[in-house]
């Protein structure tokens, strides 16, 4: 489905004709809605599939620690990622997957930081970890100096702007068999407005995001299933 198509069949469940009831702008702030909440299924079915990779910068020396909200993060670098102007400019990160040095003359990762879940974890020395990194609040702190270039692989916030042309015939993203599921999800948030969700949508809906969960675990990219369940382990590069 494109974006005209779901904005029709959005309108075929809700079955309302008058547009001085449900405008246009209404239609756009549902659907919006529902692909944030579409986007978020997904992600907690597969952390990648809307991962993006991003270079914060190619020259870091000694940092210690970044403001993700500073525009630039680091001089020369990658604009904000976290508050007001990150948001403004749909670069808002939704979520932190992966932090890693790679080799400016290579473009190869050379090492892959480990996710630490506080201060104490973080500082804590153990000879047999790779350097770690731990997120609090908007900044981003790591176990060791940093330098070279930084790249980190994180999920972005949805465009605030995609449905803003009810008419386009565009496709959102690669999810194209399921973007149904973004039609039933805003008319869930519409029939609650009147209190009259319908069972049989209801029943449509958890069936499809039981197709969704089934094609990104198993079949988007087959014999590596099992490898979208996030598991930590010790093994790292370095």
């Amino acid at each position: 489905m494109n974006i005209a198509q779901i904005a029709t069949y959005f309108r075929q469940l809700c079955d309302e004709p008058n547009k001085t009831f449900l405008t246009d702008t209404d239609v756009s702030r549902y659907l919006q809605t529902a692909y944030e909440q579409f986007r978020e299924y997904a992600t907690q079915s597969d952390p990648k599939t809307y991962a993006e990779r991003l270079t914060i910068g190619t020259n870091l020396s000694g940092v210690n620690t970044l403001d993700l909200t500073a525009n630039p993060i680091v001089p020369g670098g990658a604009s904000a990622i976290l508050g007001n102007t990150a948001w403004a400019n749909n670069r808002a990160m939704l979520r932190l997957l992966d932090v890693m040095n790679v080799d400016n003359n290579t473009g190869l990762v050379s090492v892959i930081f480990q996710g630490a879940g506080s201060y104490n974890e973080l500082y804590v020395p153990d000879l047999n970890k790779a350097p770690s990194y731990f997120l609090n609040g908007t900044t981003l702190y790591f176990s060791n100096p940093i330098s070279g270039r930084l790249d980190i692989e994180y999920v972005r916030q949805a465009d605030l702007t995609t449905f803003s042309n009810l008419s386009a015939t565009t496709y959102i993203d690669n999810l194209v068999p399921y973007h149904d599921i973004i039609a039933i999800l805003a008319y869930r948030s519409y029939a609650m407005r009147d209190g009259a969700l319908a069972p049989a949508v209801e029943a449509q809906l958890g069936l499809r995001l039981n197709d969704l969960k089934e094609y990104i675990q198993v079949g988007r990219m087959r014999r590596g299933n099992n490898h979208v369940v996030v598991e930590d382990t010790d093994f790292y590069y370095y």
